[in-house]
C-alpha cells in the first residue's frame, strides 16, 4: 500500500491504484479533497474565499449558504459579474467605476478559485512558460532561415508565392507573414502542452507523471503508473469510477496510426485499475472527421471519445470549463506581452533590413540570395554517398 497518510476514498482497498508511488497516491488524495463540492460546501463559502483574496470589505449573502458551490461557480461570466455587482452595491460599495472594477475582479477571482486550489501559482506557471516561448520567437534573419532542426529551412518558393499571391508583390509583407507563421507554429506547440498542464491543475484532477524507465509504454505502478493518460480523476463520490483522460488539442492532433497505440494503452489502464477511460479533443464541435477515433475504439471499445464542450465538461466538471481555461490564458498572455514587449512588426523590420543588406552586397534579388542559403552546402552534407552523421558527444 502507499505510505501517504491520506486514503483515496470510494475505491476498493484491493485496487492496485493504492500501490502507485506514494507521491502520486498523495496527489490523487489531495485532488479528491479539492473537488469543488468537497472544498466548498456552499456557494457562500466559495464567494467568501474569493472575497478574502480580493480584500474587498464585504461578505457573501447569507442566502448563498443554502446553495451548492457550482450554483455560483458555473454561472456565465456576465451573470456572475452582475451578481457580484449587486452584492457589492447592497453592502455599501458605491461609485459606478469602483463598483464595476470590484465586481469584475471578484467574478474573475471566483472563477479562478473555482478552478484551482492555488490560482496564483498556476498563473505564474503559465506566464513563465509563455514568456519562455515568446523569448524564442523569431528575432533575426537566422531565426526564419533555419529552424531548430537543420533540415527545416525557409522555402524560397513558398516565400515567392506568399509575396505574389497574398501581398501584391510586397517582399516586406511576405517576410512579416513568415515571421508571424513561425511564431504561430510555436504558439500551437506551446498550447498543446499547456492545455494538459493547466487542466491537470484543475480541482479534482491530477496531471499524470511523465513515464520513466526503458519501456515507457509498459505500465509500472512506480515508474509509469498511467501510460496513455494525461490526466487522472479520482472519484468524487461513492459509485463514481476513477477517470483516465488522454487529451489532444483537436481531433486532428493525432494521426490515424496513433489511434491503435493510444487505444491499447487506455485498454491496459481499464483492465489494470478498472475505471473509465476517455479520449478527449478540446477544440472541435463534431466527431465527424476524427482521425484517430476508430483506431482507439477498435483497440479499446470501452473508451469514451469526447470532443469540444463534452470534453471540457468531463475534464473540468464544469459547464463553463472553456471559459475558466480562457481566463487563465488571458491573464498569462497579457502579462507575458507586457514583460517581453515582442512585436512581429518590429522583428520583421529588423529581418527585412538584413535581407536587403545581403542582397545589396551580393548584387542579387532578395529571393535569389535566399536560394543560396536554402539549398547550397558541402557535398558531404547533401549526398548520402558521402554523408557522415554527427555522433552525439559522450561527455
Amino acid at each position: 500500500m502507499a505510505t501517504s497518510e491520506a486514503r483515496l476514498a470510494h475505491v476498493s482497498a484491493r485496487n492496485p491504484i493504492h500501490r502507485v508511488h506514494p507521491e502520486v497516491h498523495a496527489s490523487l488524495c489531495a485532488a479528491q479533497a479539492n473537488i469543488l463540492g468537497h472544498a466548498f460546501p456552499s456557494a457562500r463559502d466559495l464567494m467568501d474565499a474569493a472575497i478574502d483574496d480580493t480584500k474587498i470589505r464585504v461578505r457573501a449573502p447569507v442566502a448563498m449558504g443554502d446553495q451548492p458551490a457550482d450554483a455560483l461557480a458555473d454561472r456565465p461570466f456576465p451573470d456572475l459579474t452582475g451578481l457580484c455587482e449587486s452584492t457589492l452595491r447592497d453592502q455599501g460599495v458605491s461609485g459606478e467605476r469602483v463598483l464595476t472594477l470590484h465586481a469584475h475582479n471578484l467574478a474573475q477571482r471566483i472563477q479562478m478559485v473555482r478552478a484551482f486550489e492555488n490560482p496564483d501559482s498556476v498563473l505564474r506557471m503559465v506566464r513563465d512558460k509563455v514568456v519562455a516561448v515568446v523569448n524564442e520567437f523569431p528575432a533575426d534573419i537566422g531565426d526564419i532561415e533555419v529552424g531548430r532542426n537543420p533540415g527545416d529551412v525557409l522555402d524560397p518558393f513558398i516565400l515567392s508565392a506568399t509575396q505574389a499571391l497574398l501581398y501584391s508583390g510586397s517582399f516586406d509583407a511576405a517576410i512579416g507573414a513568415t515571421v508571424a507563421h513561425k511564431a504561430l507554429m510555436m504558439i500551437e506547440g506551446l498550447l498543446g502542452h499547456l492545455h494538459e498542464d493547466i487542466l491537470g491543475e484543475f480541482r479534482g484532477n491530477v496531471r499524470a507523471p511523465e513515464p520513466r524507465g526503458f519501456n515507457q509504454e509498459l505500465l509500472d505502478p512506480h515508474t509509469n503508473p498511467f501510460p496513455g493518460a494525461d490526466i487522472v480523476q479520482p472519484p468524487g463520490s461513492a459509485g463514481e469510477p476513477v477517470g483516465f483522460h488522454q487529451v489532444k488539442s483537436k481531433t486532428g492532433s493525432a494521426k490515424g496510426g496513433d489511434g491503435k497505440r493510444l487505444g491499447e494503452q487506455l485498454r491496459q489502464l481499464h483492465q489494470y485499475y478498472g475505471g473509465d477511460t476517455y479520449y478527449d479533443a478540446l477544440i472541435g464541435n463534431t466527431l465527424r472527421g476524427h482521425r484517430s477515433m476508430n483506431g482507439v475504439l477498435k483497440a479499446s471499445p470501452t473508451t469514451v471519445v469526447l470532443v469540444g464542450a463534452a470534453a471540457f465538461q468531463g475534464l473540468t466538471r464544469s459547464k463553463v470549463g472553456p471559459q475558466l481555461l480562457m481566463r487563465v490564458y488571458q491573464n498569462a498572455f497579457a502579462e507575458a506581452a507586457r514583460s517581453t514587449g515582442y512585436s512581429v512588426q518590429k522583428m520583421s523590420r529588423r529581418i527585412i533590413a538584413a535581407f536587403k543588406e545581403r542582397a545589396e552586397s551580393g548584387n542579387e534579388d532578395y529571393l535569389d540570395t535566399l536560394i543560396h542559403s536554402s539549398i547550397e552546402g558541402p557535398v558531404e552534407d547533401q549526398d548520402s554517398r558521402h554523408f557522415q552523421p554527427r555522433r552525439a558527444s559522450k561527455s
